[in-house]
């Protein structure tokens, strides 16, 4: 199911933004025109990662300093035991950030 979680003006280029949608805890994470949505939970510890440093669509986890490339599927850059993120679809329509859920 696709929700409406945000307007496009309230993820700024290189920010990221948690929201909620379908019952998920999903992370916004913009760079440039490219915006993913992911599970906001780093697959090695379940820490959450909203509060990590997104550069150039690289995603750091604030706990271990695991990196994930968003541009490549989730997948992490290092690190034995690192699963890939988990990614929702995304895309924007009239302004506004649309999420896809399953459920």
């Amino acid at each position: 199911m696709e929700h409406d979680v945000c307007a496009l003006t309230d993820l700024a280029d290189g920010a990221k933004h948690r929201v909620v949608a379908g019952g998920e805890d999903i992370l916004l994470c913009r760079s440039g025109a490219d915006i993913r949505a992911l599970r906001n939970m780093c697959t090695h510890a379940a820490s959450t990662l909203e509060e990590g440093r997104l550069r150039n669509g690289i995603l750091s986890c604030p706990l271990h300093g695991a990196r994930f490339d968003l541009t490549d599927g989730g997948r992490c850059l290092g690190g034995a035991g690192y699963r890939p993120l988990t990614l929702f679809p995304v895309r924007v329509a009239d302004g506004r950030v649309l999420v896809t859920v399953a459920g």
